[in-house]
């Protein structure tokens, strides 16, 4: 779908381009996107990179482990069917990886609860509410350092890019409450 999105918008920048005749501007403002693209991709994915490694860290030296512990009863309330330890685990890493930024070490683990959760659930095509959870807290999930909207912000040239740090709290914060209301008054009133 992408793909025909943005080969409909091309088609149309060359086709008012012409209109206009100004196919070199065109031209010259479809190369500077692009170059500007590649630079954003490589200073995020710099970005990426040490937090990744900072959650490599955060592993292997316990932390996360020790949070794990902090945390299982809310883990058991949000999941209350849920006794498989290993899903568990992948749960809190996914969480975990969302809370401090990490999206895409976050989207690995995330797969992998969905496939376990998944299998669970027989394969079955309506999810369970499990699954509705788990969705529900990954989309809505709090960032105490949302790397990638200050990345952006840094290289758009933002005077102080780290000051959507709290007000993405406290927002997270509401959205996460707000999807385990909804959540949870679903799996109250019976419906999978």
């Amino acid at each position: 779908m992408m793909n025909y999105i943005w080969s409909g918008m091309i088609c149309i920048g060359i086709i008012f381009a012409c209109i206009n005749h100004n196919l070199a501007g065109f031209t010259d403002g479809l190369l500077d996107s692009c170059t500007r693209a590649v630079e954003f991709v490589i200073g995020l994915a710099g970005v990426m990179a040490v937090w990744t490694g900072i959650m490599k860290i955060a592993e292997r030296s316990g932390l996360i482990d020790l949070a794990a512990k902090k945390v299982m009863p809310l883990i058991k309330y949000l999941f209350p069917k849920e006794n498989d330890k290993e899903t568990i685990a992948l749960i809190m890493m996914s969480f975990t990886a969302n809370i401090f930024g990490a999206g895409n070490s976050a989207t690995v683990f995330s797969l992998k609860v969905m496939e376990r959760l998944d299998n669970q659930n027989n394969h079955n095509s309506v999810a369970n509410n499990s699954m509705c959870m788990f969705i529900a807290l990954s989309m809505s999930m709090v960032q105490l350092v949302p790397i990638t909207v200050i990345q952006i912000r840094t290289q758009l040239g933002s005077q102080d890019s780290a000051s959507v740090i709290v007000p993405s709290i406290i927002v997270g914060l509401i959205s996460m409450a707000a999807s385990v209301i909804v959540c949870k008054f679903y799996e109250y009133k019976g419906v999978k």
